[in-house]
Parts: structure tokens; C-alpha cells; sequence
């Protein structure tokens, strides 16, 4: 699953976002962990249960215009299909509101 959007700021101000996110959540009792960083351009965060992992890839690329944001979930282990007929399309819909509100987040601290 990924979505996609572009957006009218820089790679840095969506890095920044993201730093502030994962130091506010990156607790010692959290079930995930950040991997693959690429410091201004990627990262991934590997959420792990029972049967079930979750593999979030967050990625930004500078545009002419701004950024491109893309948010890609990969499901893997022995109950994944089952994780994916259940929630798949709620895990969609959520990657779309999330960059959705980034954006538009952003957008209008820049505007002002």
C-alpha cells in the first residue's frame, strides 16, 4: 500500500515533522523501531505483534514545486493476508488523511 502527495514546502520543513513525531513517540516501552534512515530523504518503522509485522516507509524528494511526501506499508509474516483483508483499507484511508493533514498543516504555517 502507498499513497502519495505533493506539497508547497521544502524536504527539510517535512523532516523536521517528522524528527518532532518520532522524539515525542520514541519512548523505551514502544513496539516499534525506527530503521533505514536517511537523514532528509527516508526512514522506516518496524511495528511488531504476534504472527504480524508492519513495515511503514516514510520518504520525501524535493519537486520543483516543494516535496513529494509517500507513505508506503508493507504487511509481512504468517497472518499478514488476513492483516490485509481485515484492516488494509483502513490502513489505506489512515496513510491518506496523514499526509493530507501534514500537508496542509505545513502549508499554512508557511502561508503566514
Amino acid at each position: 500500500m502507498e499513497e502519495q502527495i505533493e506539497a508547497r514546502v521544502s524536504p527539510e520543513e517535512i523532516w523536521k515533522v517528522w524528527e518532532r513525531a518520532q522524539t515525542l513517540e520514541g519512548k523505551d516501552k514502544a513496539r516499534y523501531k525506527i530503521f533505514d534512515v536517511k537523514k532528509g530523504e527516508s526512514f522506516s518503522i518496524l511495528w511488531k505483534s504476534l504472527f504480524v509485522r508492519l513495515i511503514f516507509n516514510h520518504k520525501v524528494q524535493p519537486t520543483k514545486k516543494g516535496s513529494l511526501i509517500s507513505y508506503n506499508v508493507q504487511i509481512k509474516g504468517p497472518f499478514a493476508w488476513i492483516v490485509r483483508w481485515l484492516i488494509g483499507e483502513k490502513i489505506r484511508k489512515n496513510l491518506q488523511f496523514v499526509l493530507k493533514s501534514i500537508v496542509k498543516e505545513l502549508e499554512n504555517k508557511s502561508v503566514v
